[in-house]
């Protein structure tokens, strides 16, 4: 690629521009320590316009009802056989301690595949949290788990999400995409569904008014060939449906004795940021994953592209299975702190990005 093609891309990129497939890989190759600052400032600028100097967050909760599963991917330590000693089960009541105790915004529920949590509890778990908690934004299981509960059910997933839908579900979380390569789909879960099956899923979403998030897991032998697909692929089914609202890359936590012994650098991290708020023009927001990039990482990103941290994410389990040194849950008060040593202005928001009590607590 040459470097006129790599200027180019930056500067429509930094404007707001689309790029071209060829500007996209340009921006991915050979990233050396002066390219990722000029893909970081041109990204900047790209977030500027769009978003100022405010970056957003979210009082949120994780519920994970079980992680007995048996997708087998093979870069799983949250999911257990219902022997392991790692296995765990939460009861409706647990579930609904924690909400009431913490009284979050959000409410985020993903699950293992397994029957122990089948279609039915789970439909009836949304039922009763919307409710109790009219105001709660319920962002509930991923496309692979509601291809299981099709599955499993006999039932279509059109009917499935209109289900979910009808009993408070406000929008689909982006995991299970993994990363839209049929050659890692086939090494590391191919007992999961593929790229075509889950941007199936979330089209059909879509059409049925549930907006939904989309991720991309990167640093386990992906390449960057793979990973500007990725965003390509993702750009075009939003041209389509429209109802992607977040982009979240997910930087892999390796944990125990898996086939690669560290995830992405830091470095590599804010590159991946920045390159998606350049290529992603139609995905309004980029989320910087603190629970699997680190908090200080995190917060740099904010500078390469992200505008918004997540949330306080109180128990978050999948990420500390796979080995996550971060904290587990930020208070308010230290995600304020964290954004403002950034450089940017703390705003609190909902679960559709709205500003909560006037945005700042």
């Amino acid at each position: 690629m040459s470097a006129a093609l790599f200027d180019a891309a930056l500067e429509k990129g930094a404007a707001g521009r689309r790029l071209n497939a060829d500007e996209a890989f340009a921006l991915a190759a050979e990233i050396t320590p002066g390219k990722l600052h000029q893909l970081g400032r041109a990204a900047l600028q790209n977030r500027i316009q769009r978003f100022g100097m405010r970056a957003t967050y979210v009082f949120n909760v994780q519920i994970n009802p079980a992680n007995i599963c048996g997708a087998g991917c093979t870069f799983c330590n949250y999911a257990a056989s219902r022997n392991a000693p790692h296995a765990y089960v939460l009861s409706e009541d647990q579930i609904l301690e924690k909400v009431e105790r913490l009284k979050p915004t959000e409410a985020h529920i993903v699950s293992g595949l397994n029957q122990v949590w089948p279609f039915e509890r789970n439909l009836a778990l949304v039922r009763t949290l919307r409710q109790r908690y009219p105001r709660l934004h319920i962002k509930a299981y991923t496309a692979v788990e509601i291809a299981y509960f099709a599955k499993t059910s006999g039932l279509s997933v059109k009917q499935v999400l209109e289900r979910f839908r009808d009993a408070g579900t406000d929008a689909l979380p982006g995991g299970g995409a993994e990363i839209f390569s049929e050659r890692l789909h086939r090494l590391h879960w191919p007992n999961k569904i593929g790229p075509r099956q889950w941007l199936r899923i979330h089209r059909q979403a879509h059409e049925l008014g549930i907006p939904t998030n989309a991720t991309m897991l990167f640093g386990f032998g992906d390449t960057w060939q793979e990973r500007i697909e990725h965003l390509l692929r993702l750009r075009q089914a939003q041209d389509s449906s429209g109802g992607f609202v977040c982009f979240i890359p997910l930087a892999f936590q390796p944990g125990e004795g898996k086939f690669v012994e560290h995830g992405p650098t830091p470095l590599e991290t804010l590159a991946v940021l920045a390159i998606a708020r350049l290529v992603l023009d139609n995905i309004p927001h980029l989320k910087s994953y603190w629970p699997m990039s680190g908090v200080e990482t995190a917060a740099a990103g904010l500078s390469w592209g992200a505008d918004d941290m997540d949330g306080t994410i109180s128990e978050e389990k999948i990420a500390h299975l796979a080995g996550a040194r971060t904290p587990v849950g930020l208070a308010r008060e230290k995600m304020e702190e964290t954004i403002k040593a950034a450089g940017f202005v703390p705003v609190e928001r909902d679960g559709r990005f709205r500003a909560v009590d006037g945005g700042r607590r």
